[in-house]
C-alpha cells in the first residue's frame, strides 16, 4: 500500500510537469502570433508597406511670337537710286552733317542716337543689339509706349493660359509695334516708330496665379525713307544711303538692323 501512494505521487508530479511544459509552448507560439509582450522589441517588419506616391509634376507653360520686320523704306540701298550719280561735293557736305547731327547727339546725353548715327555713316551694315539691362533696355522698359504694349501682350497671352493652353503662340496682330514718341528722349531720335517685335518667355502657375519671365525683342531697320525728315537732316542722310550708298561708294553710308532688349516678369499686372 505505501509503494502504490508513492508511485501515485510520482505519477501526479511527472503529470504537473508536463502540463507546465504544454502550457509554456502555447504561450509562446501566441506571443510570436500577436507579437512580442516585450515593449522595446523592434515592431516586426509589414510585408505590404504602403508606397509612397511621386510628388505632383510642376504645370509650366510656353510662350512665343513674332511680328517681323517687314521691307520698308529705310532699308534702301544704292539700287533705289540706280540712275543718280553721286556728287562729291554734296557727299562731303551731307557727310559733314551727318557728322555734326552725331556730335550734338553726345553732347545732348543721346548716347544711343549718336552711336547708331556714327554706325550709319561708316557703311559696314551690321547689326547693333542692345541687351537687357543695357541703359537702352532701361529706358524702353521705363517709357509708356513700351509699358502699353506689354500689357497688351500679357493680357493676350493670360486669356489663352485660361483656356487651358500651355504652348502659348501670339500671331503678328497680337504683338504691337512700340513708337518712342517723346522728342527729348535717346529712344525718339535713335528709334522712333520701330518695325518689329519678338516675345518668348515660360511660367508656372503658382497658389492661383500665372508667374514666369517674358523677353521682348524690339526690331527696327535704321535708315532714312524718303519721307524721314527728322528735323531737316533726314534728306541729305538719305542722299548718302542711296545715291553715295556703300558700298558701291567709298565713305558711303549704308541702313542696318538694330535691336533692343527687354526682359519682365510675367504677372506683373493684376490677372
Amino acid at each position: 500500500m505505501a509503494l502504490d501512494h508513492h508511485r501515485e505521487r510520482r505519477r501526479l508530479t511527472t503529470g504537473r510537469v508536463a502540463l507546465a511544459a504544454v502550457l509554456s509552448l502555447a504561450t509562446a507560439l501566441a506571443l510570436a502570433d500577436c507579437g512580442s509582450s516585450d515593449p522595446h522589441a523592434p515592431a516586426p517588419a509589414r510585408a505590404n508597406a504602403a508606397t509612397p506616391s511621386p510628388a505632383k509634376a510642376t504645370w509650366t507653360f510656353a510662350v512665343s511670337g513674332n511680328h517681323p520686320v517687314l521691307p520698308n523704306g529705310s532699308q534702301d540701298t544704292h539700287a533705289a537710286t540706280p540712275r543718280a550719280v553721286c556728287d562729291n561735293a554734296e557727299f562731303v557736305k551731307d557727310r559733314a552733317i551727318g557728322q555734326h547731327v552725331a556730335g550734338g547727339f553726345s553732347v545732348a546725353g543721346f548716347t544711343a542716337s549718336a552711336g547708331l548715327l556714327e554706325h550709319f555713316l561708316t557703311g559696314q551694315g551690321t547689326e547693333i543689339d542692345y541687351r537687357p539691362g543695357s541703359p537702352v533696355s532701361e529706358q524702353a522698359l521705363a517709357s509708356s509706349a513700351f509699358q502699353a504694349m506689354q500689357r497688351q501682350v500679357q493680357g493676350a497671352i493670360l486669356e489663352q493660359l485660361k483656356a487651358g493652353k500651355a504652348q502659348i503662340r501670339l500671331s503678328a496682330a497680337q504683338l504691337p509695334l512700340v513708337a518712342f514718341t517723346s522728342m527729348t528722349s535717346d529712344l525718339y531720335w535713335g528709334f522712333r516708330g520701330t518695325q518689329g517685335l519678338t516675345v518668348s518667355g515660360s511660367g508656372t502657375r503658382e497658389n492661383g496665379r500665372y508667374v514666369g519671365t517674358l523677353s521682348y525683342v524690339i526690331r527696327d531697320s535704321y535708315g532714312f525713307s524718303i519721307d524721314d525728315t527728322l528735323d531737316g537732316f533726314g534728306p541729305p542722310m538719305r542722299y548718302l544711303q542711296t545715291v553715295c550708298g556703300a558700298p558701291q561708294y567709298a565713305g558711303g553710308a549704308h541702313w542696318f538692323p538694330d535691336t533692343i532688349t527687354v526682359t519682365v516678369p510675367f504677372g506683373s499686372f493684376h490677372q
